[in-house]
């Protein structure tokens, strides 16, 4: 019988358990702290591990991520070395970061900030509208959420480049990459999302330096992590004009401090790492695979490189 330890803070066990075993009715589901015996336990599915809780698995197989990311997987100095880490995979979180970036893209490109404003002021006024065409849009990160909402954009009319640091190609996308196609590709970008993983090479890359090589009145989306923003950079270019808007999603602590200047700033938007939220439902399917997959001998599918951060 496969045993699969469950730990998060923030995730129902009892819908987990039951979406996984829905699939795999001979799984064995343990929630941390509660265990029979460290030796059964195959299988970790985990968002932030207690210290050391998993170097204590003598038998561990498999860590699976309760999200897209991992950095705080790897920021866990009692990860297991060696044991393989699988990143979240799951077409309904892929939709429900497209839906969210969606949302706030056309916000911007709608104007729709300063609509409400107007409406608070009772003015009745028509702003100059731009075409999709003449918005240009940029990604920062081309893996399976960036390329999805790239392709998004692409169909509502949009310009799209994207970022990322090794070398992609997409369909009607313009591809920068490295260190020699940032510059040209903040230059072009009116309205930045940033959907990178957060390694060393991309923590704080949005900065005073970068951020002011965007266009004069930019916005910036933060859906990837909070550690990848300067934050008082970005306060600067908000208030120097430089930046007219910014969405963020990720912070670098969660829950934002009350006292934070983030919550009052009028040209910040906040939601509460809430732009895509795993669902047991969906999920569970790209789980039980895996373990099948794993008991067979056969590839996991979203492997993390954990040399490289991703």
């Amino acid at each position: 019988m496969p045993t699969l330890l469950f730990k998060s803070e923030s995730d129902s066990p009892q819908r987990w358990t039951a979406a996984l075993q829905s699939l795999m009715p001979d799984l064995k589901v343990c929630v941390w702290p509660r265990l029979d015996d460290k030796r059964d336990v195959e299988y970790a599915l985990v968002w932030i591990p207690v210290e050391d809780a998993l170097h204590s698995l003598p038998n561990l197989q498999v860590i699976f991520s309760l999200g897209a990311g991992i950095d705080h997987l790897l920021g866990d100095a009692g990860l297991p070395r060696g044991v393989p880490v699988v990143r979240m995979v799951d077409p309904a979180l892929t939709t429900g970061m497209s839906e969210y970036l969606l949302f706030h893209v056309l916000r911007y490109h709608r104007r729709m900030s300063d609509y409400a404003l107007q409406q608070r002021l009772l003015c009745w006024k028509q702003l100059p509208q731009a075409r999709p065409q003449a918005r240009k849009i940029g990604i920062m990160g081309l893996g399976v959420m960036g390329t999805d909402i790239a392709g998004k954009l692409v169909a509502l009319g949009f310009e799209v480049a994207a970022w990322s640091r090794r070398y992609k190609e997409m369909p009607e996308v313009r591809c920068f990459h490295g260190d020699d196609g940032l510059g040209a590709f903040l230059a072009r970008t009116q309205i930045l999302i940033c959907l990178l993983p957060l390694t060393t090479n991309t923590r704080h890359i949005l900065n005073a330096q970068t951020l002011s090589a965007l266009p004069a009145g930019a916005v910036v989306i933060n859906v990837g992590r909070g550690g990848h923003v300067v934050e008082a950079d970005l306060l600067r270019a908000l208030d120097s004009g430089q930046l007219s808007g910014a969405t963020l999603d990720v912070f670098d602590a969660e829950p934002l401090p009350r006292t934070h200047l983030f919550w009052r700033h009028p040209k910040i938007t906040i939601t509460p790492h809430i732009a895509s939220l795993t669902d047991p439902d969906t999920a569970a399917v790209h789980i039980v695979d895996n373990i099948r997959r794993h008991r067979a001998g056969a590839p996991l599918t979203g492997l993390v490189d954990v040399g490289a951060g991703y």
